[in-house]
């Protein structure tokens, strides 16, 4: 069919009666190297979308297909096509990188001169200075929202130095930077919001660029982070996997000079002067959970992995009926969250004993990079969440 008529664009479903999807995109590619061809599939592991893309795939869609999704896919591809058949010259680093073709200035809109002064300028709190990093290549992945419950996909980019982190929608031109300016809620997960783009449920993937210090990327979703196994885990061994790109130019730690606190006596965050990141933790629930306690330095890809990267969203079971019918929750499955009982944990064995404690470190490292520069200062929590961490953040914002 290929071969008789003409096709701007190939949708390939990668389950195909008696043939093999990836084989036929080889040979596709093999025969028309710039032919664009969609991949499709409804239970594809992320190592099978990760081989298509590199196999040559342009996109890859989950079953059931989204309108917006499959419509943003097409759009990119032919925005993408037209720019190659004109072959402009004014294409740039970060067309190169960014599959949506816009430029870093693009990306942030008019907010990225005023973002690119707090993030990657020596300002006040400006201490060390620290290498810019982003990823060799792009990474796709596919999961579940946690609250919404929708399957989406997740496309990390690699973007030029002193772009920064930015989100944005799979068909969306406009991207809300990873900037607590942009923080639009905190209830029970951390959402930016800017204009008609949001991103929510950003903290586990947030927590993994901080441990590992990456300062650029683009990451595209439909309005959630996948929440996979509800932990970090997966994005340290994609990391891993896809390798780094150092890259040249200003970035400081944010050296905190004096206490900054937020909370009361007894639910409380602060960060203190300290010569590096550490965060101590306590969280104090009836049985069986019970008191737990933790204290976590220093930041690294090492430490991180080893001490947080694996501890997994946990909910309690009286509470799963009333988030649902909130709204929240509806993507909790029985392998991506701790459900804890009466007796404790009912639907899988903990990773660790204070796997519980170690989440909140997590999701605290993640939320404690919305500032755009990674923090140095001593932090202590008791029993907070979200909406404390942000609100510390806000304090600080202050002196910057």
């Amino acid at each position: 069919v290929l071969e008789e008529q003409h096709f701007s664009i190939v949708m390939l479903d990668i389950w195909l009666r008696g043939m093999d999807g990836l084989e036929v995109l080889k040979r596709i590619k093999e025969r028309f190297p710039a032919l664009p061809v969609i991949m499709i599939s409804g239970h594809a592991t992320i190592a099978t979308a990760i081989k298509a893309t590199r196999m040559g795939a342009s996109e890859f869609i989950e079953k059931p297909l989204d309108l917006e999704a499959t419509v943003g896919a097409v759009r990119r591809i032919i925005s993408e096509h037209t720019h190659s058949e004109l072959d402009l010259k004014h294409e740039n680093d970060a067309e190169t990188h960014s599959g949506v073709q816009v430029s870093a200035f693009e990306i942030a809109g008019d907010l990225h001169a005023e973002l690119n002064r707090i993030a990657f300028a020596g300002q006040r709190l400006a201490g060390r200075r620290v290498a810019q990093r982003t990823l060799a290549s792009s990474i796709v992945l596919y999961g579940q929202g946690l609250h919404s419950g929708v399957k989406s996909g997740l496309i990390l980019e690699p973007l030029p130095p002193n772009s920064g982190i930015h989100f944005i929608g799979m068909s969306d031109p406009i991207a809300v930077p990873a900037h607590v300016d942009f923080v639009e809620s905190t209830g029970y997960a951390t959402m930016l919001k800017f204009g008609a783009t949001q991103a929510a449920t950003i903290e586990h993937l947030m927590s993994a660029l901080h441990a590992f210090g990456i300062s650029n990327l683009l990451v595209k979703c439909n309005g959630e982070v996948p929440v996979f196994d509800g932990s970090a885990r997966d994005f340290c061994q994609l990391f891993e996997t896809t390798g780094f790109e150092e890259q040249s130019g200003d970035w400081y730690e944010i050296e905190v000079k004096k206490i900054y606190r937020v909370g009361n006596s007894k639910e409380f965050i602060q960060i203190e002067p300290a010569d590096e990141f550490s965060i101590t933790y306590t969280l104090d629930y009836p049985e069986p959970v019970g008191r737990q306690q933790m204290h976590y330095s220093p930041l690294s890809a090492q430490t991180f992995k080893r001490d947080i990267a694996a501890a997994r969203t946990f909910g309690f079971v009286k509470d799963i009926g009333a988030l649902q019918s909130a709204g929240l929750a509806l993507g909790g499955r029985f392998d991506n969250f701790v459900l804890i009982g009466s007796d404790g944990a009912v639907n899988t064995e903990l990773r660790y004993p204070d796997e519980m404690v170690r989440h909140k470190i997590l999701d605290a490292i993640g939320d404690l990079y919305l500032l755009g520069r990674p923090l140095r200062g001593k932090v202590t929590a008791s029993m907070t969440g979200h909406s404390d961490n942000i609100a510390l953040l806000r304090e600080i914002r202050k002196d910057l």
